[in-house]
């Protein structure tokens, strides 16, 4: 069986015609000799609901600040709104889904995110369980996966902690040793300084476009982790803007390269 890892976030997870569209692609990938596990984010849709804390988004290269408040909104948006709702579409496409979030199971086990400044309940994962995702796929379930995750919080205790969900991705992808690893993104893939699609990137090129200023925000750690997982066993990442079903399928079948390829 073929083990594909695909990361979904941005306008994707909330637009209910390409969420319609995808899930009933990745529906179709089980009963083709894939295993698959979808990862998601959920940024706008936790922006909204931070909002109701009257608390502004703050973000540096990347990273959401998380305070304790905006903790527990993350939390409840990603683990239980959004996770929910694919579990919910993928079901109801005759999908054998099943959500969880890195808490479960121990699947993703992270200490505090050490950096310039504080960022808060942000986690460094250094552990993946990925038991939990093969148990799973061999009782025939289709995992969708939360980045929420377990570590300690100063006193030791187990708490929850908020982890950049192409990060969590990257890291089951290669404790699963997946075969093939997506990232659909808001963007067709990584862009040049003309606005057009690069078709393959190198680390030292992709590090050249970030000092420049050409790769920025989110798509600095979405860049950066996928190279280390390519470092530790990864032949290769995919990063995907969504089209429509027939060109995730083709994607996934190796038949079409719409995006970037890093390697």
């Amino acid at each position: 069986m073929k083990k594909v890892v695909v990361k979904i976030g941005g306008s994707l997870a909330i637009d209910e015609a390409k969420l319609a569209d995808f899930v009933s692609a990745v529906s179709t990938l089980p009963g083709s000799g894939c295993q698959v596990a979808v990862v998601h984010g959920g940024g706008k849709d936790i922006n909204e609901n931070i909002a109701l804390l009257k608390e502004q988004p703050t973000f540096i290269d990347g990273l959401r600040v998380t305070t304790p408040g905006i903790m527990k909104m993350v939390e409840m948006t990603l683990s239980g709104h959004v996770n929910k709702k694919l579990v919910r579409m993928l079901l109801n496409n005759n999908c054998n889904a099943i959500g969880i979030s890195g808490v479960d199971g121990n699947l993703f086990q992270v200490v505090k995110k050490q950096g310039k400044v504080d960022l808060g309940l942000v986690g460094e994962i250094k552990q993946v369980n990925p038991k939990i995702v093969t148990d799973l796929w061999s009782a025939g379930w289709t995992p969708v996966v939360s980045p929420i995750s377990i570590g300690p919080d100063a006193d030791g205790n187990g708490v929850s902690w908020n982890v950049n969900a192409d990060t969590a991705a990257s890291e089951l992808a290669v404790a699963l040793e997946a075969d093939q690893f997506v990232l659909v993104s808001d963007v067709p893939g990584v862009m040049d300084e003309n606005k057009n699609v690069i078709p393959e990137l190198s680390e030292a090129d992709a590090e050249k476009l970030i000092e420049a200023g050409v790769i920025s925000g989110g798509m600095i750690p979405k860049v950066r982790e996928s190279f280390k997982s390519i470092r530790r066993g990864l032949k290769s990442i995919h990063i995907v803007g969504w089209k429509d079903a027939e060109h995730f399928g083709k994607q996934i079948n190796g038949d079409l390269n719409y995006g970037t390829i890093l390697r």
